[in-house]
């Protein structure tokens, strides 16, 4: 997914820089214009016929175009979460491919554990009880996608994840006291052992703060071609916003609701306060 957008959007800019509408492009190339408009916006993948006839029309050198090539070839790799294409709608599955390419993450969480980060009790609790839309058939394969999600925060170029999480999102029980007691324990030790994982607790006392209302995640990503996008998930839809003055608005309000939260140490010292607590 990652290189079908990087590579949707430099043939997009490169397009502009020329002076070339997505018609008259598509045109020189044989292909109709929604097709060409799909691949800019990375929703479709691009034939090597198709590229080879932009590379030509844009007049790209060799090392340009086998860069170009590289992402097309890229973009054909199936990642972990195609398996999966039945059983979540488009907007969730992007989430997921983006996630899975991004190399840094902001979060702010007002009431849950962020998922790449929960244990499976506490997300099997949340299927159950938190998730009208989801049919009992589905919980097990939730359940395997949100683990793998894990699987990002370690590797060799693991992501790194900063998460700020309101207090309420540590002291509601889901799932009861030894679940949700399980999933501090776990939140902790994510801490304690990954130089890549970040939480900053908003404690009540903070009063009201910038960030106040929905969750949200702030994705950001290695290529310089690629944008910042923030993704908010509601009970019944998906939001993705690219708009640079909009993820702005939401990374100023992240930095800020920040500077009133618990500093990393005093963090992690009430979550396992919480946690000794938990009866």
């Amino acid at each position: 997914m990652i290189d079908a957008w990087e590579l949707g959007l430099r043939l997009r800019e490169r397009r502009e820089q020329l002076g070339l509408t997505v018609s008259a492009a598509a045109k020189a190339i044989g292909t109709a214009q929604p097709n060409l408009s799909a691949i800019e916006n990375g929703k479709r993948k691009i034939t090597q016929r198709n590229l080879a006839g932009l590379v030509e029309l844009f007049e790209m050198s060799e090392p340009e175009a086998a860069e170009f090539d590289r992402l097309r070839i890229g973009a054909e790799h199936r990642d972990w979460y195609h398996q999966y294409a039945g059983l979540f709608n488009d907007d969730f599955l992007r989430h997921l491919g983006l996630e899975h390419g991004a190399s840094a993450i902001h979060a702010f969480e007002s009431c849950f554990i962020p998922g790449i980060l929960q244990t499976r009790d506490y997300a099997h609790a949340l299927f159950r009880s938190g998730s009208p839309y989801v049919r009992l058939t589905e919980v097990e394969p939730r359940l395997e996608a949100r683990m793998v999600r894990a699987a990002r925060l370690d590797g060799a170029e693991p992501l790194s994840l900063f998460a700020l999480l309101s207090e309420a999102a540590l002291r509601q029980r889901i799932g009861g006291p030894e679940v949700m007691r399980a999933q501090l324990d776990h939140l902790a030790a994510a801490i304690g052992t990954r130089d890549n994982v970040d939480v900053r607790v908003l404690p009540f006392e903070a009063g009201a703060y910038p960030a106040l209302g929905g969750a949200f995640y702030v994705m950001s990503f290695a290529s310089p071609t690629l944008p910042a996008v923030v993704y908010q998930e509601t009970l019944t839809y998906n939001t993705f916003i690219d708009q640079r003055h909009h993820v702005r608005e939401y990374t100023v309000a992240l930095a800020e609701t920040t500077e009133q939260a618990l500093d990393s140490a005093d963090s992690l010292a009430l979550i396992r306060s919480l946690s000794e607590g938990m009866k």
